[in-house]
């Protein structure tokens, strides 16, 4: 066998073997996930946003697109009552918002701030 078949075998069978060591080491992190955890994603005007399915507390993360100051709306529900939480953010702005115990109903955008 010519010496460059060789080279090429090895170089195919060492990224054969890191592609496989990669995929087994994902494998183990998602692993850990819950299985029961769904993640919602979407978008609302101006924001991107997601929130998973938590056991005790719900974490909204959003991002604003626009390049103006905008106002967030997230209805949730906490048993049988509804409640509404706002947020301001800025240009080009990020957060977060964790409800304990809730649902999230709707999330929109309220248009500049």
């Amino acid at each position: 066998m010519p010496m460059s078949s060789r080279r090429t075998g090895l170089r195919t069978r060492a990224a054969v073997f890191a592609a496989a060591s990669l995929a087994a080491a994902g494998l183990g992190v998602g692993a850990a996930a819950p299985a029961s955890a769904d993640v919602h994603r979407g978008v609302a005007g101006c924001f991107a946003w997601s929130w998973g399915d938590g056991n005790t507390s719900v974490t909204v993360y959003w991002s604003n697109r626009c390049n103006n100051k905008r106002k967030l709306n997230i209805k949730y529900s906490l048993g049988w009552t509804t409640k509404s939480y706002t947020a301001v953010v800025g240009a080009n702005g990020k957060g977060h918002k964790k409800f304990q115990t809730a649902s999230i109903v709707s999330i929109t955008d309220g248009g500049r701030a």
